[in-house]
């Protein structure tokens, strides 16, 4: 049996031990400490399975229980005393035991009553090693001597932790002394403190034996909280000092958070004064600080907290910091708000079904996800909000919510109409909906309402893919998302494809495998794609309402284009070897870059303008600036970092966009990636780009060459990713290609006709050309710029909001769709036909 320490109770000083173990070490089994070591880890475990995963409302009350009795034993032991009285030396290991084993009901309790934000990563890491050191001490006679020194240096350590704790409580601690005859749960205010003194009283017994480790573990923390502090300082006074010379600037179209995001060195510090109390619990709103109505998960971190004590608050407004946070660090999802919290739900099962068609270069994917709420308590309602990151060039196409156990498909309304009906029925009434919403970005939004802990709540979403072409591969995407946590999530996938197709890449090991099949089943996985063999594309036609939709190889190659004059979109992504080299084939044209304006590059200001430049996190190239914009050429490279259009809304740089925008600037975007900015005027036909590479860029340049462009037949929508192009035709022609075809063809051309118009949002005021928009969304039913999909409870909802089905459209689209839909004077002949059979099969019957 394990031995526990226990020191000699004629012995009023703790031992002296050196290095070797003798005489002072275990003397007996000690019953109380193995006690208190098994409060603690029943404790740890009720608050693990109850508390963080909130099983069970109220639970804080069971550690605080186990405290208690534990408290009580001590006493009646004589190992623990009232506070009041002078505490024996040789039980302190019994008390510093005890002092833990409060600790797990303090954070308990801080989950009903939150003091603090959950721990960061670092502080929780730290309060276990704490805990450790305190374990570990009654062995420490029988410890090496290194390994003492870093016990005690632990310890050293430790007493700053849990110093710095009970300082921050010091507001608590003078309102719980007369709330202790209360309140008792008022005593997990002093809990820090009386840590704090134990750990002191340890080191001052040890401190000529272990001076040097316990000075370490005291003087770390310290020389860390003291170096965070100055750099935060630093960092604060020269962002302050940015800002107010953004502020200060006579002229530009940018608001000021813009210039100053481009600007922000990417370092950990300015990232955390950036995120700022919108993170991070700082010194003026530690104590009851109020949650926000977004999926921000705000951090207790003490340097932050010690930092802000001595540094003014950045002044800086909460919409500017979240624009901030927005496009540097991709917090779009956790910023958005809500009307219902979703704290306490999480993502319980994924299941992807996929069907690939190869041939024509597409895939259908249907999302079903489980939805489970960890609250405990019957009555809380919460909202799930998913944002999905879809491969470019992505619609969504169908949407269902189950409702009492019934699968209940959406209807398609306008995304005014359907928000108004989504926040009168959640905000108001709190009711069953679901609904999703286009974003920019190639992004979508799903919420869904409510989500209890009765039974998990579940919905599907459905979306029509164009897969990459990758050499001689197709690249199949999975769509992942951001959404309520994912870490004990399942997953099954299923893969179908043609049997003739080969898959030459997957990236799990599948389950089960058969030719055309593909299944996985395990621990839901985010990001993967998958590689198929390559075909040529197939012509293949879709039929509805007298149009023909007819799939084609991407009909791109090169013309003559002598431009007259070169615009360089320079950034932090360049290199000053590719300018350089670049110039060199450049120097004897116009060449500009944009440094507030419109600037022609020379050999004298070249490197002056790219060491400006070069520093921006992002550019926003004002093509309404170009005077000639077709006979200009736009080369562009970038991250995927910078604000959206709709950031860029009701400014004077998106105003003289909306006026000036041109039509199909020729561009060529160098590299994998495109920045939102650039990914949003290429989806609206105001730049015509060709994804390309440097050496490719510099041959097409030298032979005066830039590629066709397939859309200048309006019944045409090329799709780049995959080398195809789909075309709208008079009349209706047998097909057997799904209906995804008229869906991404009806997504681009919509986005097309929008262009310059999204900018200032003058199709929303323009009813006759929204009205055209929304039909043509209604007939393909698919998610964009002005229509929503959205499922009510109930027909009278619907009824309400004035949302009804169209007619004459495609319905929400599903893995068994078929080819070509008859048209009614089609049915017509059908009914015809089926008559007349039945007549002569059955009319001996009627005799």
């Amino acid at each position: 049996m394990e031995q526990f320490t226990v020191h000699n109770s004629e012995q009023p000083n703790l031992p002296e031990t050196t290095g070797n173990t003798g005489t002072q070490g275990i003397r007996r089994y000690d019953p109380d400490y193995g006690i208190g070591l098994g409060c603690l880890l029943l404790n740890f475990l009720i608050f693990y399975y109850t508390v963080v995963d909130s099983l069970l409302d109220g639970a804080f009350i069971i550690p605080w229980s186990v405290a208690v009795l534990y408290s009580i034993w001590l006493m009646n032991a004589g190992k623990l005393r009232w506070f009041w009285k002078k505490q024996r030396l040789e039980y302190l290991h019994h008390r510093l035991l005890l002092g833990y084993v409060w600790l797990v009901s303090c954070f308990a309790l801080n989950r009903v009553m939150p003091i603090f934000s959950p721990s960061a990563t670092w502080l929780m890491f730290a309060i276990v090693m704490a805990g450790a050191s305190a374990i570990l001490f009654p062995w420490e006679a029988y410890l090496p001597r290194w390994l003492r020194s870093v016990l005690f240096a632990l310890m050293g350590c430790s007493t700053v932790i849990w110093g710095y704790y009970a300082f921050i409580l010091t507001p608590y601690n003078v309102l719980g002394i007369p709330a202790l005859l209360l309140l008792g749960i008022s005593i997990h205010c002093f809990v820090p403190l009386l840590l704090a003194i134990s750990y002191l009283r340890i080191i001052r017994h040890r401190w000529q034996a272990f001076k040097p480790a316990i000075l370490t573990g005291i003087m770390i923390p310290i020389a860390i909280a003291v170096y965070f502090s100055v750099r935060w300082h630093q960092v604060s006074t020269s962002l302050q000092h940015q800002a107010n010379a953004v502020g200060t600037r006579l002229t530009g179209s940018l608001p000021d958070w813009i210039v100053l995001a481009r600007q922000l060195e990417d370092d950990w510090i300015t990232r955390k004064v950036i995120m700022g109390k919108m993170v991070y619990q700082t010194a003026p709103t530690t104590l009851f600080s109020m949650r926000p109505a977004t999926d921000i998960l705000v951090r207790h971190d003490p340097l932050v907290v010690i930092a802000s004590l001595f540094t003014q608050n950045l002044d800086l407004g909460n919409a500017e910091r979240v624009n901030i946070l927005n496009v540097l660090y991709d917090t779009r999802h956790e910023t958005q708000e809500r009307l219902w919290s979703g704290s306490e739900l999480r993502t319980a099962n994924v299941l992807t079904q996929a069907r690939i068609y190869p041939h024509i270069r597409l895939a259908y994917t249907e999302k079903t996800i489980s939805i489970a709420n960890r609250s405990g308590s019957l009555f809380d309602q919460e909202e799930a909000l998913y944002t999905f990151s879809l491969p470019e060039g992505s619609v969504v196409s169908s949407l269902s919510l189950w409702i009492n156990g019934i699968e209940e498909k959406s209807l398609l309304a306008s995304q005014s109409k359907a928000d108004s009906a989504y926040k009168t029925i959640v905000g108001v009434e709190s009711r069953d909906p679901s609904i999703v919403h286009w974003q920019e970005g190639n992004m979508v939004k799903v919420k869904v309402f409510p989500c209890t802990i009765e039974e998990n709540r579940k919905f599907k979403l459905g979306i029509t893919t164009p897969l990459k072409v990758d050499g001689k591969e197709l690249i199949y995407e999975n769509i992942w998302f951001k959404g309520p946590g994912t870490e004990e999530a399942t997953e099954t996938v299923r893969l179908d494809y043609p049997k003739e197709a080969r898959a030459l890449r997957l990236p799990f090991d599948p389950t089960t495998a058969s030719p055309g099949v593909v299944m996985y089943q395990g621990k839901y996985q985010s990001r993967w794609r998958a590689g198929f063999e390559i075909a040529p594309v197939a012509r293949e036609s879709f039929a509805f309402n007298g149009k023909t939709y007819t799939v084609e190889p991407l009909n791109k190659t090169p013309e003559k284009f002598n431009a007259e004059a070169y615009y360089l979109d320079v950034n932090q992504a360049w290199s000053k070897n590719e300018l350089d080299t670049l110039w060199s084939l450049l120097k004897n044209h116009p060449v500009f870059v944009a440094n507030e304006r419109l600037l022609r590059l020379t050999e004298a200001n070249k490197d002056e303008q790219f060491e400006a430049l070069s520093r921006l996190n992002f550019s926003l190239f004002p093509v309404q600036d170009i005077p000639n914009p077709e006979n200009a050429l736009l080369i562009t490279k970038s991250s995927v970092v910078s604000p959206t259009l709709h950031d860029l809304a009701n400014t004077p740089f998106s105003k003289k966009l909306s006026e000036h925008a041109p039509r199909g600037l020729r561009t060529f975007i160098v590299g994998e990636e495109a920045s939102f900015y650039i990914q949003s005027l290429e989806e609206l036909s105001i730049i015509r780009s060709e994804q390309t590479d440097w050496k490719t860029l510099r041959q097409m340049i030298s032979q005066d060459q830039f590629p066709t462009d397939p859309e200048a037949d309006s019944s045409v929508v090329a799709i780049e990713r995959s080398g195809m192009q789909i075309r709208e035709t008079n009349g209706q022609a047998y097909g057997k290609a799904p209906d995804h075809l008229l869906r991404l063809f009806a997504y681009n051309h919509i986005m097309k006709q929008l262009g310059g118009r999204f900018l200032d949002r003058s199709f929303q005021t323009d009813s006759i050309f929204n009205a055209k928009l929304i039909r043509e969304a209604e007939t393909a039913h698919i998610v964009t710029p002005v229509s929503s999909m959205i499922v009510l409870e109930t027909q009278q909802d619907y009824d309400r909001f004035d949302i009804r089905k169209s007619n004459n459209s495609l319905d929400n689209a599903t893995l068994k769709t078929a080819g070509a839909v008859p048209e009614p004077h089609e049915w017509l002949l059908i009914i015809l036909f089926c008559t007349i059979v039945g007549y002569f099969t059955f009319r001996h019957y009627v005799r």
